[in-house]
């Protein structure tokens, strides 16, 4: 097979970005199941999740039957900006970058909670129900870095953000996942992190105001790092029930803790290079993501972007080759609507829905295939699909 070279990701970007712009961003979203008629009558818990599973995991598409529609947002206008922002240097993508910025700006809350940014849909999951109506960190850490990479974000809108960063989502230790819990949920709380730290340099923030986010910044990095367990896995979270390791998850843990530190200027190479050790020893068989540490490669697509994200991560930090990177791309784009062949009855089989959801693969693998782009460009010509990841240091 040929190797991929910055030309190829960029057509595949290209190709990638056309699909979900034609389409206004709007499509089915794994997490949808409850934003029907059906869904607003379930009261309970469990009918909340028996339903929401039932409507993400069906191989059948569930939702003209229970009325529920395509949905855009904010979350995937975000991510693909913050794409798009890596390849402005074309005035094509800076067009994009720009338009889908102010798009994700409108969507920031006013009201109690104004400054952050929310799911379209109400969430039931094993540990938590929050509400459409309710922000929560991970949309507002996508969204936010979205305007703030394309500029679409004024200085009184980045204040908002600053304060109801702290007021609302931070409870003194660490950042939480919504407003009302007080569960620990690593990614989430490095979200916050990178995002306070982030947000604490920007230069316009009353100085006060910028030192309390660096603080909270720190402390909460130091939680997760706390965490992190001897082999260098994160736990989705800290609690009963919340022990497992995930692909993707583990992907955005890495991400952020690395910005978090640079940004705070905290040495967290050491715990770095145990995560990513881990992370490409068993989240992955060969180029294929895994979808469970040691588990069998499950095809989903947003750990299968992450993947592509995170390899090309490890590769700008040299923990990992571009080459394996190339791989990791090739293994898992052919399912991708735009890029992959399709087939009667679904994407080669799968659950069709859920491909063609731009929150989470469109969008993420969007991000992924720029950063790549940027790697391949910067770096070395990368050796043919199929290479191995290189350990990381110890």
């Amino acid at each position: 097979m040929t190797p991929y070279d910055s030309t190829d990701v960029a057509a595949f970007a290209e190709r990638l970005f056309g699909w979900a712009d034609r389409r206004g961003w709007a499509g089915p979203d794994p997490y949808d199941g409850l934003t029907g008629p059906l869904g607003r009558a379930a009261v309970h818990r469990v009918l909340r999740q028996v339903l929401l599973q039932s409507v993400k995991r069906s191989p059948l598409d569930l939702r003209p039957v229970l009325g529920i529609r395509p949905l855009r947002t904010a979350t995937a206008t975000g991510t693909a900006a913050s794409a798009c922002a890596r390849l402005t240097d074309s005035p094509v993508w800076r067009e994009r970058a720009l338009r889908l910025g102010r798009r994700t700006a409108a969507e920031q809350l006013s009201g109690r909670y104004t400054g952050l940014w929310r799911y379209e849909f109400d969430v039931q999951t094993r540990w938590a129900y929050y509400p459409s109506r309710v922000p929560n960190l991970v949309a507002t850490t996508f969204c936010a870095d979205g305007c703030l990479d394309t500029g679409t974000l004024g200085d009184e809108a980045v204040c908002s953000l600053a304060r109801a960063l702290l007021e609302h989502l931070h409870n003194g230790e660490f950042f939480t996942y919504t407003p009302t819990s007080e569960v620990l949920v690593h990614n989430a709380n490095l979200m916050g992190a990178a995002l306070a730290a982030r947000l604490s340099g920007t230069g316009t923030l009353p100085g006060g105001l910028a030192d309390r986010l660096a603080t909270a910044a720190r402390d909460a990095v130091e939680v997760s790092l706390a965490g992190q367990r001897p082999d260098g896995s994160w736990p989705y979270g800290r609690g009963p029930g919340l022990d497992w390791v995930d692909g993707f998850h583990t992907g955005y843990v890495l991400l952020r803790l690395d910005q978090a530190g640079t940004r705070l200027g905290m040495d967290v190479r050491a715990p770095l290079e145990r995560g990513a050790d881990h992370y490409l020893r068993d989240l992955f068989e060969g180029p294929l993501p895994r979808y469970f540490a040691g588990g069998r490669p499950r095809r989903d697509p947003n750990n299968d972007a992450t993947a592509v994200r995170m390899a090309a991560w490890a590769a700008e930090r040299g923990l990992a080759t571009p080459g394996f990177a190339c791989a990791v791309l090739a293994a898992v784009v052919d399912r991708y609507p735009g890029l992959g062949p399709h087939r009667r009855g679904g994407l080669l089989g799968g659950n069709r829905a859920l491909w063609e959801s731009p929150r989470w693969s469109a969008a993420p693998l969007l991000d992924a295939l720029s950063a790549l782009h940027a790697v391949l460009r910067g770096g070395s010509q990368p050796s043919a699909p199929g290479g191995q990841p290189t350990a990381a240091a110890s």
